[in-house]
């Protein structure tokens, strides 16, 4: 230890000429060394710390905007559904309660005339059966009863009624469900979409179903029942293909068309070129949101690019988001419409802060902004 720690002798000479010796021991020494110990560490945990932080923040806003919008998601369509399955229920109900209510008055006046009324004398009299007087058409005479046959009446008259109000509303409910299924298959077809394709896939991949099959005890279902539940089956399909089309915008600021689809001169060259999606151009910094539901394929730097995000939408579609200053996501992640995943930037081959937005179609580009004026009217049509 001597050798690794030895002992330092100082020397200092005043202005008088007299001089002073001070001996550093090697356990002073040893002290100094574990004080600079103790606050290298400490220096280093705290830069850790705030290192970690910005990133875990980011991470813990990220979740909490999916969560959010996820929320408010299932909140619409919770309450979507049971509108629908109220008012289906409450006809339902309708129609079974009266049918009830006939059904246990024919029954009685069935009884009254096979049991008729026994009138019972004092004690040590005879009793003497009175029979009531009865209709030709079997029914029971006198004030009571033609109560009840008016009530019957009345019921039978409320039950028709009933009946076609229930039919016509089934009817119309199943007229605007078929509607917004030909409103969204026409405005994908008008994007190069083949509508009816990608809904079909979409059922077989929403996973098995079955159970007895148990019918449904009602006239209900002579009134074009089974017909509105399969479009609003698929009507339910159309919704869950649309929700993954990316018919948003990828900024929510006001933003100009820099560049658009097509051909164009290039901005750094002058030479006629191609240009595969659209330049929008916004402040520096400006949120990039996902245009609609689907899995982050890529995310990072990317050549002329710059830092670049490609969204797998499924079907064939997706999306790339390119020249970011920074990006929010990680490969693999799901994102939807609410999902910040980048910010605005100047990276790559560009020559000022702006998004290039591409939509791809079996990675064969598309006009982005096609697709984002057909979702202008999504809200109206689904």
């Amino acid at each position: 230890m001597a050798w690794v720690i030895p002992e330092w002798q100082v020397f200092i000479r005043r202005p008088d000429g007299t001089a002073e010796q001070f001996t550093f021991t090697r356990k002073r020494q040893l002290w100094i060394l574990a004080g600079m110990c103790v606050i290298a560490i400490w220096a280093g945990t705290v830069s850790t710390l705030l290192t970690r932080q910005p990133e875990e923040l980011s991470a813990k806003e990220r979740k909490l905007e999916e969560m959010m919008a996820a929320t408010r998601a299932a909140q619409h369509r919770l309450a979507s559904s049971q509108k629908m399955v109220g008012d289906i229920a409450r006809e339902v109900d309708l129609v079974h309660t009266n049918i009830l209510v006939l059904a246990e008055t024919n029954a009685a006046l069935a009884k009254d005339h096979q049991s008729g009324k026994v009138a019972a004398a004092p004690r040590g009299k005879s009793v003497v059966s009175a029979e009531p007087s009865w209709n030709d058409d079997g029914q029971p005479a006198g004030e009571d009863a033609r109560a009840v046959r008016e009530q019957v009446r009345r019921l039978e008259g409320s039950l028709e009624r009933l009946k076609l109000a229930y039919a016509q509303a089934v009817q119309n409910t199943s007229d605007a469900t078929s509607s917004k299924i030909f409103d969204a298959e026409k405005a994908l077809s008008r994007l190069g979409i083949d509508a009816r394709q990608i809904f079909d896939r979409q059922q077989q991949r929403d996973g098995g179903r079955g159970g007895p099959f148990i019918p449904l005890l009602s006239s209900a279902s002579d009134s074009g029942l089974s017909g509105l539940l399969d479009r609003l089956d698929r009507w339910s399909g159309v919704k869950a293909v649309m929700g993954k089309m990316p018919l948003g915008e990828p900024l929510h600021v006001d933003y100009d068309i820099n560049s658009g689809f097509g051909t164009r001169s290039d901005p750094l060259n002058r030479r006629t070129g191609v240009h595969e999606g659209v330049d929008l151009g916004a402040p520096h910094g400006s949120p990039v949101y996902a245009t609609g539901e689907g899995v982050v394929e890529f995310a990072g730097p990317w050549d002329r690019y710059g830092l670049t995000i490609d969204v797998n939408h499924g079907n064939g579609v997706s999306t790339r988001y390119a020249h970011l200053s920074r990006i929010k996501v990680k490969e693999g992640q799901r994102v939807t419409r609410s999902t910040v995943i980048g910010l605005l930037g100047n990276t790559g081959r560009s020559t000022g802060p702006h998004l290039h937005y591409e939509v791809r179609l079996s990675d064969s580009p598309k006009d982005p902004l096609k697709f984002i004026a057909a979702g202008e009217n999504a809200p109206k049509a689904w």
